[in-house]
């Protein structure tokens, strides 16, 4: 564990929950546009649902495999982009591994903010309506982003508020990893929602809202720690 990566984190975790905060502000009016967004938000709906009938019974549905093979293909396609060569991918029911010749922070923490599923539905949609047209399937595809971002963030939460993993551990640490992957979802998100609904959101707004809540919450923090320390003098002086 990096000490510089330590304090980058400690630095950076308020940008973080502020721009979760604005991702908030943001994009929840968007999504309100039922109109627009209901096929998303349906199959956002069928996965919750799926996932609670899996919580509920005490069944895993294939849930965890499912995810243990997105994880692990994540890593793989990370570190193709990386320009690092992947020599074994394996897939186990509770578990996985990848082999690769070297890693970065890209690398370890790719499964925690790449939708793998969402881009893997997008390709099959930009290909299929290549030959088709694009009007009739896009409601399809909007359901089938819905699900698969609801798998990624449900699943992302369930991993990250359990027991730290090795990916965060090597990647700096889950002071460093946490922030990094809060931001990095967030900025995600709010481009997917920008691609599918060109018309519901501003991106120069919404980075907008973000840099705002984070200036609101540097200057609450050093306005804080200000009184703190001033108080701490009155005390010790007295």
């Amino acid at each position: 564990m990096s000490p510089a990566r330590t304090i980058t984190g400690i630095l950076i975790a308020p940008a973080a929950a502020a721009a979760v905060w604005a991702t908030l502000l943001t994009l929840g009016p968007a999504l309100g546009r039922l109109e627009v967004t209901f096929p998303l938000l349906a199959g956002a709906l069928a996965f919750l649902l799926l996932h609670a009938a899996g919580a509920v019974s005490g069944r895993d549905l294939g849930n965890k495999r499912l995810y243990v093979t997105a994880h692990e293909l994540s890593h793989a396609l990370a570190a193709l982009l990386s320009g690092v060569k992947v020599r074994k991918i394996a897939v186990r029911r509770q578990s996985g591994y990848v082999l690769t010749d070297s890693t970065n922070t890209f690398i370890s923490l790719a499964p925690y903010f790449i939708p793998f599923y969402t881009l893997a539905a997008a390709l099959v949609y930009w290909t299929a309506a290549r030959f088709y047209g694009a009007a009739p399937l896009r409601p399809w595809f909007l359901a089938a982003a819905g699900f698969t971002l609801a798998f990624h963030l449900l699943h992302t939460a369930d991993i990250l508020s359990g027991p730290v993993q090795s990916d965060l551990k090597k990647a700096g640490g889950l002071l460093f990893s946490l922030p990094v992957v809060l931001l990095l979802n967030c900025a995600g998100f709010a481009a997917a929602l920008k691609l599918m609904f060109p018309e519901l959101l501003s991106f120069k707004a919404y980075l907008s809202q973000v840099l705002s809540c984070q200036k609101d919450f540097y200057r609450a923090i050093f306005s804080a720690a200000v009184y703190l320390f001033n108080t701490a003098k009155i005390y010790l002086r007295s």
